[in-house]
């Protein structure tokens, strides 16, 4: 029983510290304990913060006695104990009703103290109708992403939901409108819906490379979705003593590398489909709550075996052939060429052997790239490459590689695409966007811009999420207009003081909706480089980007983007917006950047419309 021994208290050692006196109603103490109306606990103690101990336990038990019976059909799933799964469960609510606490001293007297801690049961309702919303949240993002193939999204949030649904006392009786002619039961939909994900996704090996001396296999993995590729995916996958590290797919492609005996014996490849996401429910509490209180729910159809047999193997000094498609591009074989003798340089581990290749910023660049951890270019599983001509530049899309850290056990998949100055030499490199985010950028009406504007706009987004990774502050530095506003914060309700607004430029922006922390650029920039200092990686991912154009002849643009942030010592999510300047495509500038760690009362993020010119 996870944390069984330790959970009764749990709840009331964290409101103890966190409680005060508050006021105290007209209610008598008859009142509060006959009327029906409220949870208590009384507790006495030989000092006033053991009585208050005493009775925040006894407050706990009355509300968990209470709700048991509306779990006893979770916990059958289970086999769990419904007394101890309750109480889990109402541990998982402190910090959203910890403020509803009241209490009273009942009496003092020397080595005496008795107290009284109460809630009303409408501030519980409260507290339950708040998770409801946070379980129709996640519903609506998992329908989202699953819609756009991004599988380890999708997966993430319904299991969430689910987490969440099965600790609210209506678990039976929630409903849902999940897009049908009809509301459908929350509980049992969800789980419907998570192991339809499984049946339509699909894992085959494209191919296998293997070495004798040691014995190695390196596997190279297609993912689809009803199939058509997955735009992300998480997996870990059995080595025979333990499973490897969390494996994230990008664009359909996926990588297993096995050693020693696993590469000599194994017959199949067994993987197991991340669903649970354990390692960041710490970005929502109440789900990391529940994640260390109560047995989890279990999909069997996550495990994949994937049979070695008839799958053709290539050596790895004989990489097969890239396909190129290169748009009429005047002299594309010096282009094709120069990226191909990068990869083989990747590829045998001489990097310097390809320096002249570069400009000068195109080689440190490169440098950073290889210096992010272990870099792995998925040989026999590349994209079809595609170049075409942007402004003065060629742009060649994309080369998959593979990325694994020293001291962390994520690996991720990312598409690099290659910028080549019209000499022919590689002047920059950058992780590219999906291929959903860059075919809405490109389906965007002729009234947004031509279609080199389209890939300006594409380009800056993939050189932006790149500078983060590869920790450019001279990018960012160079990005950031001098006069930028830049705000972090959090959205409150309350109202606050308002903050200067900058040159006119920006007075729409409510006081009253965000708590605001207002950066300088060089505040700003210095903030970023303590975080590249202290950190081995940063990782981000873009979702939901939606891109507009102000009302004017020039090229400035909002993006608003709900953002994960991850790096080795951090993870965050939240919504940015980006203000940028694309007249002069050599130097973009960012006006406005905004972070909000969650949407507008309204469902909104901060855009165009809350700024002006």
């Amino acid at each position: 029983m996870k944390n069984a021994l330790f959970l009764k208290g749990t709840l009331l050692l964290t409101i103890s510290f966190i409680i005060g006196f508050c006021a105290v109603h007209g209610q008598s103490i008859d009142f509060i304990r006959t009327s029906g109306n409220y949870y208590f606990g009384t507790g006495s103690g030989s000092n006033y913060q053991t009585a208050r101990r005493n009775a925040l336990a006894e407050l706990s038990e009355s509300i968990s006695v209470q709700i048991q019976s509306d779990f006893t059909q979770v916990v059958q799933d289970t086999g769990d104990d419904v007394e101890i799964y309750a109480e889990s469960v109402v541990n998982t609510y402190s910090s959203a009703v910890i403020n509803r606490y009241e209490q009273r001293l009942l009496k003092e007297e020397p080595g005496h103290v008795e107290v009284l801690v109460y809630i009303t049961r409408e501030d519980m309702q409260e507290a339950f109708r708040q998770r409801e919303q946070m379980i129709h949240d996640f519903v609506l993002l998992a329908n989202t992403a699953r819609e756009e193939r991004r599988i380890a999204d999708a997966l993430r949030y319904n299991y969430w939901a689910l987490v969440l649904a099965r600790s609210h006392p209506d678990n039976t009786r929630l409903r849902f409108h999940f897009g049908g002619e009809y509301e459908m039961p929350l509980m049992l939909t969800l789980n419907d819906r998570i192991s339809r994900i499984f049946s339509f996704l699909r894992a085959e090996i494209a191919s296998v490379e293997e070495r004798e001396h040691p014995p190695q296999k390196r596997v190279y993995l297609n993912f689809y979705y009803r199939d058509k590729p997955v735009q992300d995916l998480d997996y870990t996958y059995w080595l025979g003593d333990g499973l490897s590290g969390i494996y994230s797919a990008s664009n359909g492609m996926g990588y297993a590398l096995l050693d020693g005996v696993a590469a000599t014996e194994f017959n199949t490849l067994r993987l197991r489909i991340e669903y649970e996401y354990t390692n960041k429910a710490h970005l929502e509490p109440e789900v990391d709550m529940m994640v260390q209180s109560v047995i989890l729910p279990y999909f069997e159809r996550a495990e994949m075996r994937i049979e070695f047999a008839d799958k053709r193997t290539a050596p790895v000094t004989d990489p097969q052939a890239t396909p190129l498609i290169h748009d009429s591009v005047p002299n594309y074989e010096t282009y094709h060429n120069a990226v191909e003798s990068v990869v083989d340089a990747i590829r045998t581990g001489n990097h310097q052997s390809v320096r002249n290749q570069f400009t000068p910023l195109g080689y440190t660049i490169f440098q950073r790239l290889i210096a992010q951890g272990n870099v792995k270019v998925l040989e026999n599983h590349r994209d079809t490459l595609r170049m075409m001509q942007v402004g003065n530049e060629v742009m060649v899309r994309s080369v998959p590689m593979l990325f694994s850290y020293h001291n962390n056990r994520e690996r991720f998949i990312e598409n690099v695409v290659f910028s080549l100055d019209k000499e022919g030499k590689i002047s920059g490199l950058s992780y590219a966007l999906s291929d959903i985010a860059i075919n809405d950028i490109l389906n965007k009406p002729a009234g947004f811009g031509s279609e080199e504007d389209k890939y300006f706009m594409i380009k800056f987004m993939e050189d932006y999420k790149t500078a983060f990774a590869l920790q450019r502050i001279d990018y960012l530095d160079a990005i950031f207009d001098e006069n930028a506003l830049i705000i972090v914060g959090n959205v409150v309700e309350r109202s606050i003081e308002p903050v200067e607004n900058v040159a006119g430029m920006y007075g729409n922006l409510s006081s009253t909706e965000i708590e605001y922390i207002r950066l300088s650029k060089s505040e700003y920039i210095s903030r970023l480089r303590r975080i590249f200092q202290r950190n081995e990686f940063i990782n981000i991912r873009f979702e939901d980007n939606q891109i507009r154009k102000t009302q004017r002849d020039d090229k400035v643009y909002g993006i608003q983007i709900a953002q994960h942030y991850y790096s080795s010592t951090y993870a965050d999510k939240g919504y940015l917006f980006l203000m940028i300047d694309l007249n002069d495509t050599l130097n973009p500038k960012i006006y406005v950047r905004t972070w909000q760690p969650e949407k507008n009362p309204d469902g909104s993020i901060y855009g165009l419309e809350d700024f002006r010119f």
